[in-house]
């Protein structure tokens, strides 16, 4: 694991937060809360595989199952 994923975590914020405020500056509510929840989801997914890798991870070093 890098500081990348931090970057790339961090940068999904910041595009999701601007296409947030201008679809809400044109009206579109809807479609901001629709980017907001994929980019959520789409955090939510590299968060879990990152999680998953932890639990292989301890899994090996403490040869478990």
């Amino acid at each position: 694991m890098s500081i990348a994923v931090v970057f790339k975590i961090a940068g999904i914020g910041i595009l999701v937060a601007i296409i947030c405020q201008l679809l809400k500056q044109t009206g579109r509510d809807d479609m901001a809360m629709l980017a907001a929840l994929s980019g959520l989801v789409l955090t939510l997914s590299m968060v879990a595989d990152l999680i998953g890798d932890l639990f292989e991870n301890v899994r090996r070093i403490f040869e478990l199952y």
